[in-house]
């Protein structure tokens, strides 16, 4: 796992085992393989770390499993851990309970430049429809526009006019980062210091963020029908957002560019980091492998 790989996948889990082998498996299959996978893992209690050892082989680059204690939702804290352990300049985030279309990646990187970030929407999937592993590794998931429509009409699917990728009319004018859905090349992203680890607690760190490089001269195209994925739907988290929305309106008035705290303030030892290859297991707990 040495030579460096065209992109960095970074996606974000909790306690997702039950979806997560369907996951690896549309990644597994994805029409570009040149990239590595890194799980960003933000406390999960459910032994995640054995299925990442089983899945690796099946990537050029393997999986890099990078984790930190569990003291509630802290999702900006781990992708800036997970960013510096990764080997790309161009990088994708994602959640674990998004399945990614057969040309997520390779579409990613056809439209990813320097100053310029691309996000996409996703369409909606009830989990008894998602099929099998054994199945993605086979046949694809299998959702083409047809299928999409068929579990629409039967309330098993919404959103579905984001589920298809388009020869034309694919970019839409809303440039709000999807946090599920977006990628940046390491440059813009370091330049306003990643994520803000002012945001613990469920949202906003995406939005601060999007609002953020824009902020500091980035282009964000909205591609809602080149970078396709499938959400898994389940309960919605309720928070209040009023704090949320108190840090996102002084950063709009301050005209902030740069987190306060994030990716340059990551240390060694403040999170761990294990490498699965196809032949062997290296444990790296404690220990940084920087992006060059």
């Amino acid at each position: 796992m040495s030579a460096l790989a065209t992109a960095s996948v970074l996606i974000t889990t909790f306690n997702d085992g039950e979806i997560l082998p369907q996951t690896l498996a549309a990644y597994a299959v994805q029409s570009a393989s040149d990239f590595e996978i890194i799980v960003a893992d933000d406390g999960s209690t459910d032994g995640c770390a054995e299925a990442l050892r089983e899945w690796a082989p099946r990537f050029r680059h393997g999986i890099v499993h990078v984790c930190q204690e569990n003291r509630g939702f802290r999702r900006a804290r781990i992708l800036n851990r997970a960013v510096r352990a990764s080997r790309s300049e161009r990088l994708i985030f994602t959640d674990m309970d998004c399945l990614p279309h057969a040309d997520f990646v390779r579409n990613h990187l056809r439209y990813l430049v320097p100053g310029t970030a691309v996000t996409g929407r996703r369409a909606h999937i009830a989990r008894e429809a998602i099929p099998s592993p054994e199945r993605i590794l086979n046949e694809g998931l299998g959702l083409g526009p047809g299928r999409l429509l068929w579990l629409w009409l039967r309330g098993k699917a919404r959103v579905i006019e984001h589920g298809f990728v388009s020869p034309f009319f694919y970019e839409a004018s809303s440039n709000s980062i999807l946090g599920s859905n977006f990628s940046i090349c390491g440059k813009d992203f370091d330049a306003v210091n990643g994520f803000s680890e002012e945001f613990e607690g469920w949202g906003g760190e995406d939005t601060d963020l999007g609002q953020r490089i824009v902020r500091n001269g980035v282009h964000l195209r909205n591609l809602r029908n080149k970078v396709v994925q499938f959400h898994v739907v389940h309960a919605q988290r309720k928070e209040d957002a009023s704090r949320i929305f108190a840090v996102l309106e002084r950063n709009a008035r301050e005209r902030i560019t740069r987190a306060p705290v994030g990716l340059s303030e990551v240390r060694e030892g403040d999170f761990e980091v294990a490498r699965y290859s196809g032949s062997a297991m290296e444990n790296a707990e404690e220990k940084i492998t920087e992006r060059s």
